[in-house]
């Protein structure tokens, strides 16, 4: 091979890793723009970018099998999003490897296996953005004061709260959720006939259709069932060597709670308002005799000025009502109104004291 072919080779392979790094981390739209002209100009792309997305894939789904141009090209008609042509018969007879074989040989194809090569990495593009069907993990996320909602390739609905991370990805046996941080509402669909479980540090939640709500804090994770049934049991390596669902899960119906807490599940579930654990997805904060420092944390989740409470007695007086999460102001004037209490405001602080006599 002469040098300058090398070169260009070698060129277009890190064009390839460059492309499928910045698609695994997200592409805005002009960026998605951007890879489908890359891809066009010349089928060297396409056989550059289809072999990196199967080095990786080999080396991080272990339990996946090596996927052909036929698979994928079956995966991407089976989502009714894609809008994928037909092949030809000759280039869907072609195998993955005979599609590695050189330069000359992907030049001597035929225009109708380009396009076909072409459509699958377009359609293996979206499929990733959607949520790694084929083993890779996705990772989603909001900032401070930021929810957001993404539906997930099985058709689970993912609703993160304020400051929440998860990864989500997909084996021949399981749909697996990792909650990172935050807090979760997932609506996991009936028509995936593999187990969706949910990890949050020590909890792990195994449900099918059904509704739940993982609240990941500092030591405590809080598991709420808002509608049909779940399992949940604390992570241990027993539980680590297998699917099997350990003897210590506790089933959960709608309507109940239980925490894990410090890698120990709580005894048994305790009945709350699920409409009160849920309500954050309407942007309230519901109080219900709860402590004021655990209100005013919630508060500090969302907004950009930070509620302040030094008094460890102040911090749990009991208090109720409902709030609107981004309205700090007409909850500090709510605290004001509380007898021997009172507030000192500043741009980015709000100061809560015991008032002195």
């Amino acid at each position: 091979m002469m040098r300058g072919e090398k070169q260009v080779r070698v060129a277009i392979a890190g064009q390839a890793a460059d492309w499928f790094v910045a698609n695994d981390d997200g592409l805005s739209e002009s960026e998605q723009s951007a890879l489908v002209s890359w891809l066009r100009d010349s089928p060297r792309h396409v056989q550059a970018f289809l072999e990196v997305t199967e080095i990786t894939h080999d080396l991080a789904a272990v339990d996946a099998p090596n996927l052909s141009i036929e698979s994928l090209v079956a995966a991407a008609r089976a989502d009714d999003a894609m809008d994928v042509v037909t092949l030809a018969p000759e280039a869907a007879q072609d195998s993955w490897t005979s599609r590695r074989r050189g330069t000359r040989m992907l030049w001597a194809a035929s225009l109708a296996t380009a396009a076909a090569l072409l459509v699958v990495a377009v359609s293996f593009l979206w499929w990733n953005r959607d949520g790694e069907r084929f083993g890779l993990p996705r990772t989603y996320g909001t900032a401070h004061g930021e929810q957001g909602a993404w539906r997930l390739p099985d058709g689970s609905i993912l609703h993160l709260n304020t400051e929440s991370s998860a990864t989500v990805r997909y084996s021949g046996s399981e749909r697996v959720v990792e909650l990172n941080r935050g807090q979760a509402l997932f609506d996991v669909s009936h028509g995936d006939r593999r187990r969706f479980r949910v990890s949050a540090g020590d909890a792990q939640v195994i449900a099918t259709g059904t509704e739940f709500d993982v609240y990941r804090r500092d030591t405590l994770t809080l598991i709420t069932v808002v509608q049909g049934n779940v399992r949940v049991y604390a992570w241990d390596s027993t539980a680590a060597k297998g699917t099997a669902l350990p003897a210590s899960s506790i089933p959960l119906s709608a309507g109940q709670q239980i925490g894990v807490d410090a890698g120990g599940l709580w005894g048994e579930p305790v009945s709350v308002d699920t409409k009160a654990a849920v309500a954050w997805l309407q942007h309230e904060i519901v109080a219900q005799n709860r402590p004021l420092g655990e209100v005013a944390a919630e508060f500090n989740r969302y907004g950009r000025v930070q509620i302040v409470i030094d008094d460890p007695a102040l911090k749990m007086l009991r208090i109720s009502g409902h709030f609107d999460a981004y309205d700090t102001d007409s909850f500090a004037a709510f605290l004001a109104s509380l007898a021997g209490v009172t507030v000192d405001k500043t741009s980015t602080r709000i100061r809560v004291f015991k008032k002195t006599d």
